[in-house]
């Protein structure tokens, strides 16, 4: 009867084990699921207010550009005038609409994920959000590219063209000194 006992014992103390093990790795997954989601939450932070900075940068250097260009009416080749303005504004509208596609496809994306927060509570509700988000993202990032090269492309090509313009004055200034 003893050894019976013994037995139990042993297999009760082998199931507790098992069960304490368990838990310790759900503990661990669970941390790691807290960490990485709090990760997110910085990545996301750390995103909009990178983007509300180079927002900032992008707004004051069109109005520096545009504030400096309109003195230089009458004092520069009017072809060159003409070409700074058509580069910088070219870069100026491709910035604004692609503020206003990321604004139609932001409000969009808070619709869809308000919708699927606000369903009943049930575990793919996480799942779901997290692919909405994702697929925001990367079609964001896609399409962002396509404005964003030919608006710097386009912006640097204004500054270039003025840079040029004067380098070249200066060095013509200084050969007939």
């Amino acid at each position: 009867m003893n050894s019976d006992l013994d037995g139990w014992c042993r297999d009760i103390h082998r199931v507790v084990e098992g069960l304490v093990e368990e838990v310790e790795q759900m503990r661990q997954e669970q941390a790691v699921e807290k960490q990485i989601s709090a990760f997110i939450q910085l990545n996301e932070k750390l995103m909009s207010n990178a983007t509300s900075y180079t927002n900032l940068i992008m707004v004051a250097g069109y109005a520096g550009y545009f504030a400096f260009w309109s003195t230089l009416a009458g004092k520069i080749p009017t072809w060159l005038f003409n070409a700074c303005g058509l580069a910088i504004t070219v870069s100026l509208t491709l910035f604004i609409s692609w503020e206003i596609v990321k604004m139609f496809w932001g409000a969009k994306h808070m619709r869809k994920t308000q919708a699927i927060l606000g369903k009943r509570a049930h575990p793919n509700v996480l799942l779901e959000f997290e692919k909405a988000f994702q697929d925001f993202s990367s079609r964001t990032q896609r399409v962002w590219l396509v404005f964003l090269v030919p608006t710097v492309v386009s912006g640097i090509a204004a500054a270039c063209l003025l840079i040029g313009y004067f380098c070249l004055s200066l060095a013509g200034v200084i050969s007939t000194t």
